[in-house]
């Protein structure tokens, strides 16, 4: 089902169109000649539940055809709509990616004889094997200049350090992923409440973690507590994200070295709250910049330099 999100706004017409293609959502946005955002329009056909080129076209075309342009406006898809289970494989562009670097590696699509590409996702070397994201550097470069570091958490959070519009260096981190298969599908999570939040549980699991460096023992802890009846049981689902983050956090802050200043947290409301929570618990200065908003900054500059616009 398609569902509009944005206002119209401005007085001139469509000039590109942006598609941010993630594994459970896909949001299209119209662009005016100024880069500001027309309309918004989404639904819930991430790649994750598309096979085949018709599918993704069908997609596509289920939330062009809402009146949101006159077709003929350029089309630029970021995401994991260019994974090799996405609509096409796109190239993995080099670090340092800024702009240039990505419009210089678009992969054209065919699509109603429309213009249109796929932005490249980003590989590099990250403590001993080569990284990989997608999207996720089209969000970094949409960030406020003289941000120096960047989490965009998630099912796959990813940490990215950048440098004069470019990003230099990223790690990735499963936590959302691990979170989710060890409350539903572990001896770890068996017998846990679903869907509860507990700000106590949650800055336990922080704590601990910034005091006990053993990760892969404090996890079977949220077990111990819960059956020696240690600890409430609405509580431990937090506890463990709170471990999990935490763990994370340290990790990405000793995998940035020397670097400071503020932490750009690229996210959705809920979950970009939870990690200001464990910034500040951490002492890590950081601001909140909503995901749309950076996607849309970031592919509208990929769109100025590639001449899309």
């Amino acid at each position: 089902m398609a569902v509009e999100t944005g206002a119209r706004r401005g007085d001139g017409g469509t000039v590109l169109i942006g598609v941010d293609w993630g594994s459970t959502h896909l949001r299209v946005h119209a662009f005016d000649a100024r880069g500001g955002v027309i309309a918004t329009r989404q639904s819930d056909r991430g790649m994750a539940v598309l096979a085949g080129a018709e599918e993704f076209a069908a997609a596509l075309d289920e939330l062009l055809s809402v009146d949101l342009d006159d077709g003929t406006a350029p089309i630029l898809l970021a995401g994991m709509v260019g994974a090799r289970s996405g609509w096409q494989e796109a190239p993995y562009a080099p670090l340092p990616a800024d702009a240039a670097t990505l419009a210089a590696g678009l992969q054209p699509l065919r699509f109603k004889q429309r213009r249109a590409a796929i932005v490249p996702g980003v590989s590099g070397p990250s403590d001993g094997f080569d990284d990989v994201m997608r999207g996720e550097e089209t969000q970094a470069l949409g960030v406020p200049p003289g941000t120096t570091r960047v989490v965009a958490p998630g099912t796959h959070s990813k940490w990215l350090q950048v440098q004069a519009g470019a990003v230099v260096g990223f790690s990735t981190y499963p936590t959302g992923e691990i979170y989710a298969l060890l409350l539903e599908r572990s001896l770890l999570g068996r017998g846990l409440p679903a869907n509860v939040w507990s700000e106590r549980g949650f800055l336990h699991g922080l704590d601990t973690a910034r005091e006990h460096p053993d990760w892969l023992h404090q996890l079977f802890g949220v077990r111990a507590r819960n059956v020696r009846d240690a600890a409430p049981a609405e509580e431990l689902p937090s506890f463990l994200s709170g471990l999990l983050i935490g763990y994370e956090c340290i990790g990405a802050k000793a995998a940035a070295g020397a670097a400071d200043g503020e932490v750009a947290i690229i996210g959705g409301a809920q979950l970009a709250a939870t990690y200001a929570l464990a910034l500040r618990r951490f002492g890590i200065a950081h601001y909140i910049i909503e995901g749309d908003t950076a996607f849309c900054r970031g592919l509208w500059r990929v769109a100025q330099a590639a001449g899309y616009v």
